[in-house]
């Protein structure tokens, strides 16, 4: 028998089954040519459920219908929940547990997370209005890790077990940028690279730019700053030649060369 041939089967049933007598009752229960349990059909706190059993009794899968909405959990030969499927005010959604009944996989309309053996929390990818965002989180449940893609582009975050972060990538249409930072979580070193040229520059404890090594067009330079972001030393090399300068606190030249 076809498919066709099937689908026009099953709607001559369900036809013939809207023109038969309307049987009301409390419950049915469907036994197998063994007098066993295979299916039964009831209210529970007043809520309609469905369920459907093995050869063996094991429960293998659940239909409901509550003032939450719908929902579908199907069971292994154990008779445990492995996956449930649900609509509710908030949307769809699919979870899926393992063997020893923890959640390890939540999908909804626009999100999805995974969880491990302990049912923490370990990866979650979402989309909104602002774009995809990933997360990665450690055995703690601490966010650690975020990888985005903005209306500005994409970006990296690296945070430590203390929710501080230690490192990010930032792409954007006009520059790319790759920053360090210590356990405070001030920037120490960021590396920019950009149209005309690239630059490091790397950062006191207090995130002040102490020095500056940059390429561009014109060539390479080299700035060291005091802790009032003041110049006190340069070297810049161009086609020219070398040039080497040291500055007073007020920035006026000390000393130059050649």
């Amino acid at each position: 028998m076809t498919t066709e041939e099937r689908l026009e089967k099953l709607e001559r049933e369900l036809a013939e089954m809207k023109a038969a007598k309307v049987i009301r009752a409390g419950g049915f229960v469907l036994e197998d040519e063994n007098g066993k349990l295979r299916a039964g059909l009831g209210m529970v706190n007043d809520t309609p459920m469905l369920g459907l059993y093995d050869e063996n009794g094991k429960t293998r899968a659940v239909l409901s219908v509550s003032k939450d909405g719908p929902s579908l959990w199907l069971h292994d030969e154990n008779g445990e929940r492995r996956a449930r499927l649900g609509v509710s005010k908030d949307g769809p959604g699919l979870a899926l547990h393992d063997e020893n009944g923890k959640g390890r996989t939540i999908l909804d309309a626009a999100a999805l997370v995974l969880c491990d053996e302990n049912g923490r929390v370990r990866a979650g990818l979402d989309v909104n209005k602002d774009g995809p965002a990933l997360g990665l989180f450690g055995e703690d449940g601490k966010l650690r890790a975020i990888l985005a893609v903005a209306k500005d582009g994409p970006k990296l975050t690296l945070d430590d077990e203390n929710g501080k972060g230690r490192a990010g990538l930032v792409v954007t249409k006009d520059r790319s940028r790759l920053w360090v930072a210590d356990e405070k979580g001030n920037p120490r070193a960021g590396v920019s690279v950009f149209k005309d040229g690239a630059m490091l520059a790397l950062h006191d404890e207090n995130g002040k730019a102490r020095a500056t090594l940059a390429v561009v067009k014109d060539g390479p330079g080299l700035r060291l700053y005091d802790e009032k972001d003041e110049t006190r030393a340069g070297l810049i090399v161009t086609n020219d030649g070398a040039m080497l300068g040291l500055y007073d606190e007020k920035g006026k030249t000390i000393w130059s060369a050649p």
